[in-house]
């Protein structure tokens, strides 16, 4: 995923983490994994942490970026807010 500079600080990003979680919610799934590529800075890192995601080390090697050279592994157990479909706009069903 990637929000372009000029459309950050907009909560594009919260809520496209918001549709996958509740895409990930309809199909079953229990977590969300992903690696945060922010070429070091630890930047995208925070802000996925900020975002309820945690760094996952024993996933690193399996996700296809041993010791991170890649980005940081990271999981988030699926949830969706209560009232999410009602007021999303973002129409995938």
């Amino acid at each position: 995923m990637f929000v372009e500079p000029d459309h950050r600080n907009q909560n594009i990003g919260a809520l496209a983490l918001d549709v996958i979680s509740a895409i990930h919610t309809v199909q079953g799934v229990d977590f969300t994994v992903l690696v945060a590529d922010d070429n070091g800075s630890g930047g995208l890192v925070r802000w996925y942490e900020r975002n309820g995601y945690s760094k996952a080390p024993l996933m690193q090697d399996v996700l296809g970026s041993p010791g991170g050279e890649f980005g940081v592994a990271m999981i988030r157990p699926v949830r969706v807010e209560e009232g999410f479909f009602e007021r999303c706009l973002i129409r995938w069903w």
